[in-house]
């Protein structure tokens, strides 16, 4: 009974002429919302003019592409000369009560 009283309603997005529909349509009805692109060229072209709009209206310098990549991080400090190491074969067990671990 609820079903029957729902109306069915679709909307199409095209480019070019009224006859030949392409783009993205959304219907909705008693099943649920569907949404069928029909042409990923419409929605691509779409996309690259709205991108073009917003950088007219606000255009930024585009970044170099050193600042894309994150820099290194710092190398460890080295050593201060006057605290104990301990030297010690790491690929065997190690004692860490001896002190700062240096492996060999």
């Amino acid at each position: 009974m609820f079903a029957a009283g729902c109306s069915n309603t679709t909307t199409a997005v095209s480019f070019g002429t009224p006859s030949a529909v392409s783009g993205t349509a959304v219907t909705s009805g008693a099943a649920g919302l569907t949404v069928t692109t029909t042409s990923g060229a419409a929605a691509l072209a779409m996309v690259l003019t709205f991108g073009v709009i917003d950088y007219a209206r606000n255009p930024q310098p585009f970044p170099s592409p050193s600042a894309l990549i994150s820099p290194a991080p710092p190398p460890a400090p080295e050593l201060s000369p006057n605290r104990r190491i301990s030297e010690q074969d790491c690929s065997k067990p190690v004692d860490l009560t001896l002190g700062n671990l240096r492996c060999k």
